[in-house]
């Protein structure tokens, strides 16, 4: 018969006190205050981007209850919050995070726009190739509608 080695293992909690014995979600909303106040919406804005009721959304800034991980992935990507901060309530970072000057990159159109093309070539449903190009229409044409806007032109075609 073998003997198993045993390990002790530090199950004890490791949260900040703050964090312990139900305060996560008091924590959570108040970040949550600070973030729709950051970004001057309304709480109906927040509520939509959330897809929940104006009630609910209420009771998560009380604290009364929490965020799953949905709502904080859509925080995160919408929003562009930093969840060490929301939900770690780490003060050492920004509610919003910023983007690192090494991760702005220019966009290479030419790139882009054959990688575009190489998409829609291979794929194999008709239907869905179709959606593909009518999709790459639409953004082409609300991105040439904001550059015709008549404070995006150029002051001599004013």
């Amino acid at each position: 018969m073998s003997y198993r080695k045993t390990t002790v293992k530090n199950t004890k909690d490791q949260r900040p006190q703050a964090l312990q014995d139900g305060k996560l979600n008091q924590v959570v909303g108040n970040n949550l205050r600070k973030l729709q106040d950051e970004c001057d919406w309304t709480n109906a804005q927040m509520a939509e981007l959330l897809g929940m009721t104006v009630t609910n959304y209420d009771r998560i800034k009380k604290g009364e209850h929490g965020l799953n991980a949905e709502k904080l992935s859509i925080l995160y990507y919408s929003l562009g919050v930093n969840l060490n901060r929301l939900v770690g309530n780490d003060n050492s970072y920004g509610l919003i995070r910023k983007p690192d000057d090494a991760d702005v990159t220019e966009f290479d159109f030419l790139n882009g726009l054959g990688n575009l093309i190489i998409d829609i070539q291979s794929t194999e449903n008709y239907e869905e190739r179709v959606s593909k190009i009518l999709h790459v229409y639409n953004e082409f044409g609300k991105m040439l509608f904001g550059l015709m806007k008549p404070e995006n032109r150029p002051s001599e075609y004013k």
